[in-house]
């Protein structure tokens, strides 16, 4: 199809390209041109180094999930699971980072062994998991090249914003650092840590910024304590603000990459060759998992082809303390309800909670609840939530004797996998003993075990599926319908052209 034209007053034609051509400009990010399109990265085995490198070799950016990333396969090419023999948490912890380190290092080969020197190779590290910036130090050490350079181009730093010692790192390793943000206000406290008062090279380690809408996207999310998780906001006046401050801090080459909610980039045509957003690229995650090359089970592949519209939910159970986006499952639906049978309650009967807890499970005049909650208690103890957890809020749940124990047995068995735990009151800080010092949350869920079952496709309904809000497209979109109504299953290299398309 020809290209239309726009004729200026002086008569001079210019081709205005169509939406194809502009999916075809490359794009300067982490030091190379590149396609305007980022493998989403994610975490816990979602992606990996043959996926990444597939996406590299399509001279696109392919980003290799840090946490838990595979250390082995079986002769079946399964993932061999990290396996823990010591007795404490800081020893399980110890495990837990030479593991990761090993299979770091293991999948940035297989990346870079796969993408034929094209591409960016990523790593995505999540600031809230524990031991991250050693992990880091030691991989980026650990995967130079000989002859100079480094075998990873870039990292991507979420869940928690990037510091000045994570960017020094990267600086000194001649790795850049995309940071991961959802608000201009995040944006102004990384530059203020990292990169406005620097001098000389520091100030050239950012080869991206990562947009992450925290409406759209799946997975821990970056809303602030100002915005209101219920209400919204749409994706492009933020950016155009995130704009703005790139370019008075002397930012505006570098490109932002716009992650949540891209599906259809037809959707996103408005964005490019447009100077209120600048340098723009587009992260591709829930559709990144809908590819041959993934190595998410084929149960979640099947999931997302049935998921609605109304599915994911927006929740606060992760034990990090942000919010995240999940599959609103058989999991998501138990710690709802566990939150909802909840109360104040007093450690002692006292004058407004003098209502004692009775029951099987219930130490004799442990806790008091008001007249009004003394009713509901009674009502789910008589149903088998007999068995009262307290909350660091001064409040009991209720859960039944078998919930009771698994919560126990996630706490107890605690690797240290992020940083600060509301569940087990792990902190990887041996200044503080290892711990928060606080009263562990038997409202959040344990994170590893969660996603370590999503990713072996054990009991989908009892796993914890993080997922992006526009994962129910995939259940409409014709490029996955096969032959015979069967599904499809394109490569990574089919992905790419379809996305180049618009579609």
């Amino acid at each position: 199809m020809a290209s239309l034209t726009l004729t200026l007053t002086s008569g001079v034609n210019i081709p205005k390209m169509s939406l194809i051509e502009k999916l075809s400009q490359p794009v300067f990010i982490d030091g190379g041109w590149i396609r305007p399109l980022i493998q989403g990265g994610k975490g816990v085995g979602a992606t990996n180094g043959v996926s990444a490198g597939v996406w590299a070799a399509e001279n696109a950016a392919g980003t290799i999930a840090a946490i838990g990333a595979a250390i082995g396969y079986d002769k079946e090419g399964c993932e061999v699971p990290y396996s823990y023999e010591a007795k404490t948490r800081h020893g399980r912890f110890e495990e837990m980072l030479s593991m990761s380190v090993k299979g770091c290092q293991l999948q940035v080969d297989i990346a870079h062994n796969a993408c034929n020197g094209k591409g960016r190779i990523r790593i995505n590290f999540l600031k809230m998991a524990g031991g991250s910036m050693r992990i880091m130090r030691e991989v980026l050490a650990a995967t130079r090249l000989a002859g100079g350079g480094n075998k990873i181009h870039a990292v991507t730093m979420g869940a928690g914003l990037a510091s000045e010692e994570d960017a020094r790192i990267c600086a000194d390793e001649g790795i850049y650092l995309d940071p991961i943000i959802s608000s201009v206000m995040a944006l102004k406290v990384l530059l203020s840590r990292t990169y406005r008062n620097w001098a000389g090279r520091y100030a050239e380690v950012i080869g991206a910024v990562v947009y992450e809408d925290p409406w759209l996207a799946g997975g821990h999310n970056g809303i602030t304590s100002r915005e209101n998780p219920d209400e919204p906001q749409a994706p492009y006046e933020r950016v155009k603000a995130l704009r703005k401050i790139m370019n008075d801090n002397g930012m505006q080459d570098v490109a932002i990459i716009m992650a949540g909610g891209v599906w259809h980039l037809r959707d996103w045509q408005n964005w490019l060759d447009n100077p209120e957003i600048g340098p723009i690229a587009f992260q591709i995650g829930t559709r990144d998992l809908l590819t041959k090359e993934c190595p998410i089970s084929k149960e979640w592949k099947d999931l997302l082809f049935d998921m609605k519209e109304e599915d994911v939910v927006l929740n606060k159970f992760s034990p990090t303390g942000f919010y995240s986006s999940a599959y609103n499952n058989g999991m998501m639906h138990e710690l709802y309800e566990r939150s909802n049978r909840q109360v104040p309650f007093a450690p002692k009967i006292s004058n407004s909670l003098n209502n004692p807890v009775e029951g099987p499970g219930v130490p004799v005049n442990s806790y008091g609840v008001s007249p009004e909650d003394k009713e509901k208690v009674d009502f789910w103890i008589a149903q088998g939530f007999a068995i009262p957890l307290r909350t660091p809020d001064d409040t009991l749940i209720f859960v039944t004797k078998e919930k009771a124990l698994e919560i126990k047995s996630h706490k107890t068995d605690c690797v240290g996998c992020i940083s600060t735990c509301k569940l087990s009151t792990w902190c990887e800080d041996a200044g503080k003993k290892y711990s928060t010092g606080k009263l562990p949350d038997p409202r959040v869920h344990c994170i590893r075990k969660g996603l370590q079952e999503a990713i072996g496709g054990k009991n989908l309904d009892k796993s914890l599926i993080f997922s992006g809000h526009n994962a129910y497209k995939a259940g409409d979109d014709p490029f996955y319908r096969g032959e015979n109504g069967c599904v499809f299953i394109p490569t990574v290299k089919q992905l790419i052209e379809r996305l180049t398309t618009g579609d």
